[in-house]
C-alpha cells in the first residue's frame, strides 16, 4: 500500500554535502554492475547482515513508526555498531523523473520530484536508481540527527538477497518502510507502484551514516561503499564516535582500541592478520608507530590526542562552514573532540558549538580564525596538529 509522500511547499530538499572517506575496511571489495543498469552486489550475505541487526543496541527513535499511516506503531529505529536500522514492510516509491515505469498513469500517487536531487539538480530516477525513503523529521526521530542525508548508503536485506542503495527521498512522519521501483526489482519484490511491495516486517533497512555515494546517482560508488561499510559492520568497525578519546597503549583493550584499529587499517596501516580485535597488541603498536611516522608525529606507539585527531580526520577535505550537514561534519566533530579534549556534539550538523570549536582549534594551531574548515584546517587536523 503506497503511503502519501510529504514534500515541503512542493520543493525538494537540497542534497547533502559529499561525504569524506568512510572509516571502515573490507578485503577485496568488488562492485558488481554492467551497462544495462545496477546489479545486486557481492558482499556479506543476507543472513549475516540480518543477524547483525537482529537486536537493538540503542533505540534512536523516541517512539515507534507504523508500516503505513494509520496502522499500529511498533517499528523502532535502532543503532547497532554504528549502523542505523529498522525492520519493516516495503512500499514502492515511484516519484522523480518520469519513465515508462513511473508516471501519472502507472502511479496515482506520482510526484515529479524527490527530496534529494541528482548532482545536476534533476530529480532521481526511481525506475533505475535503487534508493530508500526515510521518514520526515518529527518528534519521533530526525534522520539528520543521525548524520543521514541524501546519498547516505544503505544495505537492504530481503530473504536471501542484499541490495545496496542510497537515501533518496523523504516520506511521512509517522510511517516507515519504503524504497524505489529499482530497489524493489533488485530484491525480487513486485515493483508495481499500485499493487506491488510487500507487507509485514520482512525487510531490513541498514543505513551507514559514514558512507555517502558521490554523486548521489552513482550506484557503483554506492555499491563499493556499501560493501565496505557492511563488511566493517560485521567486523565491529562501525562505531567511532565517543565523548572522549582516551590515551591508549599496548595492553589496553575495548571499543576504542577496536575503533583505532579499524581507522588504522582504513588508512593503510595493517594491525595484523586478525584485524580489529579490540586488543592493543604488538602489531597494533607497530601500526600506530608507522602511522605517526607518516604524519610526522612523535613515534611513541601510544594513541594520544594528536594521533587520534589525525586518524579521525582522515578522508576527503570538503569546505565546511556553519550550516553544513552530513558525514564530513560528523568526521570533523570527532576530530575536534579528540583535538580539544572537550565533547563536541557529533550530530553531523555544523552549528554554533562546532563553529566555536573550529575557531578555538584554528587559534591554537596558528591558522586564520574564521570558523571555516578549508584545506588548511583539514591539513592541520589530518596531520594531528
Amino acid at each position: 500500500m503506497k503511503r502519501i509522500k510529504i514534500l515541503v511547499a512542493g520543493v525538494a530538499f537540497l542534497a547533502m554535502a559529499a561525504a569524506g572517506g568512510t572509516h571502515v575496511f573490507a578485503d577485496d571489495v568488488a562492485a558488481s554492475s554492467d551497462e544495462t543498469g545496477p546489479q545486486i552486489a557481492a558482499g556479506p550475505d543476507a543472513d549475516e547482515l540480518r543477524d547483525r541487526v537482529s537486536g537493538c543496541e540503542t533505540q534512536l527513535s523516541d517512539g515507534e513508526y507504523a508500516e503505513n499511516d494509520g496502522d499500529a506503531a511498533d517499528i523502532a529505529v535502532c543503532e547497532s555498531g554504528g549502523a542505523v536500522h529498522w525492520k519493516a514492510d516495503f512500499d514502492v516509491d515511484c516519484d522523480g523523473q518520469r519513465s515508462d515505469q513511473c508516471n501519472e498513469n502507472t502511479d496515482p500517487w506520482y510526484q515529479p520530484e524527490t527530496a534529494f536531487p541528482q548532482s545536476d539538480g534533476e530529480p532521481l530516477n526511481s525506475a533505475t536508481l535503487p534508493h530508500v525513503v526515510v521518514p520526515g523529521v518529527s518528534d519521533i526521530w530526525s534522520y539528520k540527527d543521525a548524520g543521514i542525508g541524501g546519498g547516505t548508503v544503505a544495505a537492504v536485506v530481503f530473504e536471501d538477497k542484499v541490495a545496496y542503495a542510497v537515501v533518496g527521498d523523504v516520506g511521512p512522519q509517522t510511517a516507515i518502510g519504503e524504497g524505489s521501483y529499482a530497489l524493489a526489482e533488485q530484491l525480487g519484490i513486485d515493483p508495481d507502484p499500485q499493487s506491488g511491495g510487500i507487507g509485514g516486517k520482512v525487510v531490513d533497512f541498514i543505513l551507514f551514516p559514514d558512507a555517502t555515494a558521490d554523486p548521489i546517482e552513482d550506484h557503483d560508488d554506492a555499491v563499493a561503499k556499501g560493501e565496505e561499510a557492511a563488511n566493517g559492520l560485521l567486523q565491529g568497525c562501525g562505531k567511532f564516535g565517543f565523548e572522549a578519546y582516551e590515551n591508549l597503549e599496548q595492553g589496553a583493550e575495548g571499543d576504542q582500541v577496536k575503533a583505532a584499529q579499524c581507522l588504522l587499517d582504513d588508512a593503510g596501516f595493517a594491525v595484523g592478520d586478525s584485524g580489529a580485535t579490540g586488543e592493543f597488541d604488538e602489531d597494533t603498536t607497530k601500526a600506530v608507530t608507522a602511522f605517526q611516522a607518516d604524519r610526522g608525529l612523535d613515534e611513541s606507539g601510544v594513541l594520544d590526542p594528536h594521533t587520534w585527531t589525525a586518524l579521525l580526520a582522515q578522508g576527503d577535505s570538503p569546505e565546511l562552514t556553519e550550516g553544513s550537514e552530513g558525514a564530513p561534519v560528523q568526521r570533523l566533530q570527532r576530530a575536534l573532540t579528540a583535538a580539544s579534549g572537550e565533547t563536541i556534539a557529533q550530530d553531523g550538523v555544523f552549528g554554533p558549538q562546532t563553529t566555536e570549536a573550529v575557531e578555538g582549534y584554528q587559534n591554537a594551531v596558528g591558522l586564520t580564525v574564521d570558523g571555516v574548515v578549508g584545506a588548511q584546517t583539514w591539513k592541520a587536523l589530518q596531520n594531528g596538529e
